[in-house]
């Protein structure tokens, strides 16, 4: 089974592994802080970057990089699951489709336009 592409990690998740095997962090509970149920991490990935045979050009995250990052950990949407910065964009997207349905079902908008509705003209 091939894998999943969105179970890889970023650059600045790679960094932050870094910093937490340079603490001497288990390799297990480094996963567990980068799975989340949009994405999971393989221990395998942990392991090629303790190794070093993936990510060798990537620098670990600075002490202030890794304490904030353990502050806001998990910061994760606790009702859709999706981490704030690692799905920002899906976040951002979801946002703007809640926006548009509520533009198109708010009570001072006069004109609908349907997909599939009869233009104006053409009205039977």
């Amino acid at each position: 089974m091939a894998r999943r592409p969105g179970n890889t990690l970023e650059k600045w998740e790679v960094a932050l592994v870094k910093a937490m095997l340079a603490k001497k962090y288990v390799p297990q509970d480094i996963q567990a802080y980068f799975s989340r149920p949009t994405r999971s991490i393989n221990h395998a990935r942990i392991s090629e970057i303790r190794d070093g045979t993936k990510h060798k050009a990537i620098k670990a995250a600075s002490e202030a990089e890794l304490d904030a990052f353990l502050e806001a950990w998990p910061n994760v949407d606790p009702v859709t699951g999706l981490h704030l910065q690692g799905d920002e964009l899906l976040v951002k997207a979801r946002e703007a489709m809640i926006a548009a349905v509520h533009t198109f079902n708010s009570a001072g908008l006069h004109f609908r336009a349907c997909p599939g509705s009869a233009p104006m003209g053409h009205l039977r």
